[in-house]
């Protein structure tokens, strides 16, 4: 996420970020903010419906690429963010998500000048309670799909820290037996809605070649 003492101009005034940062906000009370940025999200993606089409492809080089990884490392995490916040708000919408994750894959490849197949598998249910979580994780289970699990009952508050230096072990973090008591409350509350996870995403990579030996 963007560093607080850096905010780039954008969606958010500095003043805004640092109030939605503030863990002791409660933005029940500030319906006039909410509203700002609801406006501003808005019009942001209807802008997307003119920059997609347009912007050439050499600026958009330039905003995801960087020399040094230091400068990208932001770039990819607010692209993975913006990602999710609108996975989000299709969620909430009750829109037709796996057919619009399609549509903008292969739409993006085409764009990009490359014919992308896409298969997408989307697992969605309720999260499990932190006990049926640990009961149902093996030592062998892939860590890809598991940690950003473990990661969000981590910085759950109240969650129990014998159960969870349990989960770490598996996960080959190393948690010392001094500091699992406090572990809970240690990393404080961070809210992070759940997300529908994309468990295999596939890419058939097919040649010109392959497709002239086909037609003849």
């Amino acid at each position: 996420m963007t560093d607080a003492l850096n905010h780039p101009a954008g969606l958010l005034t500095d003043d805004e970020a640092e109030l939605l940062r503030d863990p002791d906000t409660d933005l029940d009370e500030h319906d006039e903010l909410r509203e700002r940025i609801r406006d501003r999200l808005t019009e942001t993606l209807q802008d997307c419906t003119t920059l997609y089409p347009t912007l050439p492809g050499e600026d958009l080089a330039t905003v995801f690429t960087a020399d040094d990884a230091e400068t990208l490392a932001p770039i990819r995490a607010g692209t993975q963010d913006a990602l999710a916040l609108l996975i989000l708000g299709m969620l909430h919408g009750d829109d037709m998500l796996d057919t619009r994750l399609r549509d903008a894959i292969q739409n993006a490849g085409r764009s990009y000048g490359e014919e992308i197949n896409v298969t997408l598998n989307l697992r969605r249910g309720p999260l499990p309670t932190l006990e049926q979580f640990a009961a149902q994780l093996t030592d062998d289970k892939p860590t890809d799909e598991t940690f950003p699990l473990f990661e969000h009952f981590l910085y759950q508050p109240g969650t129990n820290p014998d159960i969870l230096a349990d989960i770490a072990s598996k996960h080959n973090v190393t948690i010392p037996r001094d500091k699992k008591a406090d572990l809970a409350t240690s990393m404080g509350p961070v809210e992070r809605p759940p997300q529908t996870v994309i468990t295999g995403v596939s890419v058939d990579e097919v040649s010109l070649d392959d497709d002239l030996e086909s037609d003849t």
